[in-house]
Parts: structure tokens; C-alpha cells; sequence
């Protein structure tokens, strides 16, 4: 990995990070520890990827749709590994999972 893949690995993680914590303990689904391992772990799994096809895209939509597949797959691995099961629960992970992945896309688009 370069170093901007890095930064931007670095930057992802403490956007997305406190709001995926938060979201689960206030909804009280796990730990802090499960809460942080798994804040990170979904970022690890996904963000080096889309880092790495992103810089193929040719317009904004691409991204936004790569977005929307990251979103897919982080609330899929953050409700098994959470063992978020209800309807209303899982839609709350969701929103939370597009906020968090919102204000990391917007950071990263700032940062040079």
C-alpha cells in the first residue's frame, strides 16, 4: 500500500470509528471491545478495496455506487458480528453504517 492509501485508511478509520461505537452502545448491542474490534475490522475489509478501484472511476456516480456496495457489506458483517437481528435494529445499523460511511467519504474527498 502506498502512503495516501495509508492516510486514507487512517482517515476512514477515525471518521467512521466513533459513530459505529456509538451507534452500538447506545443501542446496546455489544462492548466497547466488540464495538472497536469491529469498527475497525469492517473499515480493513473494505476501505483498501474501494481505495484501490477508486482510482479507476471516471465520475461520481461510480463512486456513490461503489459507496452503496461498501454500506452493503459493512452492515451485513456489523449485524452478523454484532448479532443485530431485529427489523427496526437493523435499519438503525444501517443508517448509522451510511452516516458513518457520508462523513468518511466527505473527509476523504477534502483530504489532498
Amino acid at each position: 500500500m502506498t502512503v495516501r492509501a495509508w492516510v486514507a485508511l487512517a482517515v476512514t478509520i477515525v471518521v467512521e470509528l466513533p459513530v459505529l461505537v456509538a451507534a452500538a452502545r447506545l443501542a446496546g448491542w455489544v462492548g466497547w471491545g466488540r464495538a472497536l474490534a469491529a469498527g475497525v475490522g469492517v473499515n480493513v475489509l473494505t476501505q483498501p478495496l474501494l481505495y484501490a478501484v477508486s482510482t479507476r472511476f471516471r465520475s461520481s456516480l461510480q463512486l456513490v455506487a461503489a459507496e452503496v456496495v461498501v454500506v452493503a457489506v459493512e452492515a451485513t458483517v456489523l449485524a452478523w458480528w454484532w448479532r443485530v437481528r431485529a427489523r427496526e435494529e437493523t435499519t438503525t445499523l444501517a443508517l448509522a453504517v451510511v452516516a458513518a460511511n457520508a462523513l468518511s467519504t466527505a473527509a476523504g474527498l477534502l483530504v489532498p
